[in-house]
């Protein structure tokens, strides 16, 4: 049997053994917590006459008078809490509980939602019962629902009391909404007050709020953690194996034999690479933490990369998750459709594989591996076409399962390395199926190999297949090109087109369109091109960074002051 046949064959039987692991990847733990409504226990103290509920760790203590009935919310409906201490709380508990104290004419009650179950739609988290005539229920952590008698209480006036004591009056829209309420005040609890002509209503609602730094964040990022202290066990292995292994001959290099010591010759050079650091480093922070440093959050928006959405302090929304659902995207209404897939249009025509290079957190993640490496002046794997056409069949197989292991039974959060970082940051606490492993591959494989996983990633594949109608390109002078390879080198992509395209249509030489579906918009051939303008990045045809032969050279020159490049001579 031929050669190629074979690897034909092994490389099918890899696809499917991927695509089944895959499947069960919520049943490959990688570190798993108790379910986070069994683990939490509820203490009721009498300590206080206004009704609240306060939070320490996995404990919920409500505080109140000796008349007050606890109801907790279950999938039977709603309960009486009887008992003053829990030290679990009920399987069926749904994570949403209140409390309720009538004397005359002022109703008093507290209610609290757990972190999981602040909710994505009005109706998840409300009792709607005759026991409590008024309660409110926070939607999308954008805005609240007021009900009142189990209905929405429409276009009427509600007094808003903030922790620090500010009285806001507002008032609710047609459909029971009230928005204008920053996050932030939210965490920090609040109170609803509702006037009928004999009748006072107040409710005191508290969410399950995590503070980073603290016990509970740490117990969080323990997952993560593990993650970084076995990926560098696994590095540190590998590089003590390569020098044992090679001894005192050189490490293989990539095809232009840079070496860590050229690299560590690299100077910095305020520009257009420091502007990708500074934006990267935002959007992290943003995609992360981004509600809690703001108090806004805008769930409309469905940013195309991988930010999980089990994390809810991130900025945005993250499009990966419906994409990887489309299942769940289809059972939606028309309008979620439509909504969704023109936000994605816009990203894609607005910004493309920019979103790759310059805001997505795992490339973030990727590139301080690969800078770390560099600082530590250990060398990179080497690199040629037969690696990248195997990580391009990789690729493939991550795209079909990606948009197809919904609709038989399973989910790519569960294989996706993004939930084992994202939500640990911000302090939610996640099982790790398969992800937890992925992420693994993802910080060593990066290490050596920079953006190793972009050049898997099924997601950033469909956000490039709009390269042709996208606003940035990659342009390239042929006639200013040497040929020296210099970009083929740099590209973390590995897209060779860059170095081989020397002629666009019609014969044009100049400003040809190199932009490829896997091009990341990172700018390394840019600035790694020692011809001026041989290669730029444009922005509706305006030039926004392009190859410079001066700032080339200031690279690598060295700091000395009298040395070559310094444009200086002795005296």
């Amino acid at each position: 049997m031929k050669k190629s046949v074979i690897e034909k064959i092994l490389f099918a039987v890899f696809a499917v053994a991927l695509c089944a692991v895959a499947y069960f990847a919520a049943d490959l733990a990688f570190f798993q917590y108790d379910d986070p409504l069994k683990r939490a226990s509820l203490n009721v103290i009498n300590d206080s006459e206004e009704l609240s509920f306060t939070y320490e760790n996995d404990a919920i203590t409500l505080h109140g008078g000796d008349n007050t009935t606890l109801y907790a919310l279950t999938s039977g409906g709603t309960t009486v809490v009887e008992g003053k201490e829990y030290s679990s709380l009920p399987s069926n508990f749904l994570g949403s509980f209140a409390a309720i104290e009538t004397d005359g004419n002022v109703t008093r009650i507290a209610k609290t939602d757990m972190e999981y179950t602040q909710g994505y739609s009005a109706k998840a988290n409300v009792f709607l019962s005759e026991e409590i005539p008024f309660e409110v229920s926070y939607v999308d952590k954008e805005k609240f629902t007021v009900y009142f008698e189990s209905k929405p209480l429409a276009n009427s006036e509600v007094t808003v009391t903030l922790a620090d004591g500010t009285e806001k009056q507002l008032t609710t829209d047609e459909n029971g909404d009230i928005t204008g309420l920053d996050l932030n005040e939210v965490r920090n609890g609040l109170s609803f007050t509702y006037k009928t002509d004999n009748h006072t209503y107040t409710i005191n609602y508290q969410v399950e709020a995590d503070t980073i730094f603290t016990t509970r964040w740490l117990s969080a990022m323990l997952p993560f953690g593990i993650i970084i202290l076995i990926s560098a066990a696994c590095i540190a292995l590998d590089v003590f194996l390569r020098k044992l292994l090679y001894k005192k001959e050189k490490l293989p290099l990539g095809r232009t034999g840079v070496t860590a010591k050229d690299m560590r010759k690299k100077r910095l050079v305020l520009g257009f690479e420091t502007i990708r650091w500074v934006i990267m480093i935002l959007s992290f922070a943003l995609l992360i933490f981004g509600s809690r440093l703001t108090g806004t959050v805008f769930s409309n928006i469905e940013l195309p990369v991988f930010a999980c959405p089990y994390n809810l302090d991130q900025m945005t929304s993250a499009g990966c998750y419906y994409l990887s659902h489309l299942d769940v995207l289809f059972s939606e209404s028309w309008i979620e459709i439509l909504s969704f897939f023109g936000t994605f249009l816009v990203c894609a025509v607005l910004l493309g594989r920019v979103l790759c290079g310059f805001v997505c957190p795992l490339g973030f993640i990727q590139d301080v591996a690969h800078e770390a490496r560099q600082s530590l002046h250990i060398e990179g794997i080497s690199l040629n076409e037969r690696l990248y056409d195997v990580l391009r069949l990789v690729k493939w197989i991550m795209l079909i399962i990606f948009l197809g292991i919904g609709f038989v039974g399973g989910s790519f959060c569960d294989f996706c390395p993004a939930m084992a970082v994202s939500p640990a940051l911000a302090g939610f606490k996640l099982s790790l199926g398969l992800g937890g492993f992925v992420m693994i591959i993802v910080l060593v494989s990066g290490f050596f190999k920079r953006r190793y996983f972009c050049n898997v990633c099924p997601l950033g594949f469909i956000l490039g297949l709009t390269h042709k109608i996208s606003l940035f390109k990659l342009k390239k002078d042929a006639v200013a090109c040497t040929e020296c390879g210099a970009c083929y080198e740099a590209c973390p992509m590995g897209i060779k087109s860059i170095f081989t395209v020397r002629e666009g249509k019609k014969g044009e030489l100049r400003a040809i369109d190199v932009t490829t579906p896997d091009c990341i918009m990172c700018g390394e051939c840019v600035r790694r091109c020692p011809e001026n303008n041989a290669l730029a990045l444009t922005f509706c045809g305006k030039k926004v960074y392009n190859a410079n032969r001066m700032k080339f050279m200031k690279q690598y020159a060295p700091k000395d002051k009298y040395a070559p490049f310094s444009g200086k001579e002795k005296p």
